[in-house]
């Protein structure tokens, strides 16, 4: 295909590293390594990469860091629409880059940076210690290194290596808050406005920004180029994967001279609790999020979470947070609207147990806290219809329970029920009178499985456990 892109070309060897914060380490050695090809007339690839040694061994022997790496293709035509795309390269066992590819005029720029790439420097050769393949040379204080020897386009980048002088450099980023919220809108918008202050502040327009990808979101980044002492940062449509939403690190890095100086803040994602601007748009965010985490598989176990809204069966009563029905669906749970249980999705229920004392007091479940609890509460009554009543006949399951309190009569005795009672345990209690047999204590003992707080680190919707 004529009149292609000329070349985009990844580095595809990367390794982690450790990152400095506040004030500047200046390195022994650093170098700017520059090449140009044009194998189209009329188009040119220029790649850019700087890198500095931080291994310990002597002269220029040992291990070099990465910083950036630039790629420049020039077209002899206009880009038309212009581009502006984000990624994080990832090259597995936890290596990555975060790259910003942008267009301006006849120009296509991919710039990379925060991820980490190190070669070694072993006899004079560039390359990699362990796998033994070497792409460059140093001769004298002059680097060059070409990455692909096969491939016209690939450019030999070299560059004179420098030893910088120390000097005093700090960066710190400056955070007005550090929680974040998509907004309402679909698709949802989340923005970040964020600002590093240097010292000395002629630096300023030289910090690189490191900005975190979030997988199913469109990240647009003001400059593109993430360069600069302000940022401003802009996700477009919330993520699939509720593991997307909650802690973020930030990072801004400035580079002078070889002295480098880094600040990282973290900072939390959250959705907007009740809006329906996940990807599915049918049901709230908290339904279509919380489905996805532990607190929807009660004991561990796969079950049918569906939404029941204020009008499904019981949930047209406002006080039921979720029910199970037979022939619904085989483990299907209903989940009501919990935001008619108030601005927090409270609920007040009875704490039971199996043994004395059989009252234990009473509980106000809030947030994701009510969704895990009715769920059990729920997957109980499945158990007990999947395990004692399905497939039966009305007679046959009224000849086995007797006292009519969803339990057979030879079941009752491991739960320490009474087979003769509807109620075992309070049957005269002022409010526990009423809880509507055995079965139905058993589903209330089986909430005391989830603790106060248990699933609080899966809830990330505004407002919720972890937003205030």
């Amino acid at each position: 295909m004529k009149n292609f892109l000329c070349l985009v070309f990844l580095l595809a060897v990367w390794f982690p590293c450790t990152a400095y914060s506040g004030s500047a380490q200046c390195a022994k050695y650093q170098v700017r390594l520059e090449g140009k090809s044009s194998v189209v007339p009329g188009c040119t690839y220029t790649e850019i990469l700087e890198m500095r040694k931080v291994g310990e061994a002597s002269g220029y022997e040992g291990r070099w860091q990465v910083d950036r790496f630039i790629q420049i293709n020039t077209y002899f035509w206009q880009i038309n629409p212009p581009l502006a795309s984000t990624s994080r390269v990832d090259f597995g066992n936890g290596q990555w880059m975060d790259c910003s590819a942008h267009t301006a005029g006849n120009v296509f720029t991919n710039e990379c940076s925060g991820g980490q790439l190190f070669f070694d420097v072993n006899r004079s050769r560039i390359g990699w210690n362990t796998t033994g393949v070497w792409i460059g040379t140093i001769q004298g204080n002059t680097a060059s290194l070409r990455f692909d020897s096969s491939n016209p386009a690939s450019p030999t980048i070299v560059g004179q290596i420098q030893q910088p002088a120390k000097r005093n450099l700090t960066l710190d980023i400056i955070l007005q808050k550090d929680r974040f919220v998509f907004d309402g809108n679909t698709p949802g918008v989340l923005e970040m406005e964020l600002e590093a202050k240097v010292s000395p502040p002629q630096h300023q327009n030289q910090v690189q920004w490191t900005i975190p990808v979030i997988d199913g979101s469109t990240r647009l980044l003001d400059p593109p180029s993430a360069t600069g002492g302000k940022i401003k940062v802009t996700y477009k449509g919330l993520p699939d994967d509720n593991g997307e939403f909650g802690p973020k690190t930030i990072k801004a890095t400035v580079n002078v001279d070889g002295c480098r100086a880094e600040d990282s803040k973290q900072v939390k994602v959250f959705y907007p609790r009740d809006a329906k601007n996940n990807p599915d748009g049918q049901y709230p965010n908290w339904f279509y999020y919380w489905k996805q985490t532990p607190a929807a598989k009660p004991r561990g176990q796969l079950v049918n979470i569906e939404y029941g809204g204020s009008t499904y069966n019981e949930c047209v009563n406002p006080k039921v947070p979720a029910q199970y029905t037979p022939g619904a669906g085989h483990a299907t749970i209903h989940v009501c609207d919990l935001s008619r249980l108030g601005q927090d999705f409270q609920n007040r229920f009875p704490v039971l147990s199996l043994q004395s004392p059989y009252h234990l007091g009473w509980e106000t479940s809030r947030h994701i806290d009510t969704f895990a609890k009715c769920v059990i509460h729920e997957y109980t009554h499945w158990l007990c219809y999947h395990n004692f009543r399905y497939g039966k006949t009305p007679q046959a399951i009224a000849a086995a329970d007797t006292d009519l309190d969803g339990l057979p009569d030879t079941a009752e005795s491991q739960y320490h029920f009474d087979p003769q009672l509807f109620q075992t345990h309070m049957s005269a209690h002022g409010e526990l009178k009423n809880i509507g047999g055995d079965e139905e204590w058993l589903a209330y003992a089986s909430m005391s499985e989830v603790p106060a707080g248990k699933y609080n680190k899966y809830d990330w919707g505004k407002p919720g456990s972890q937003w205030p």
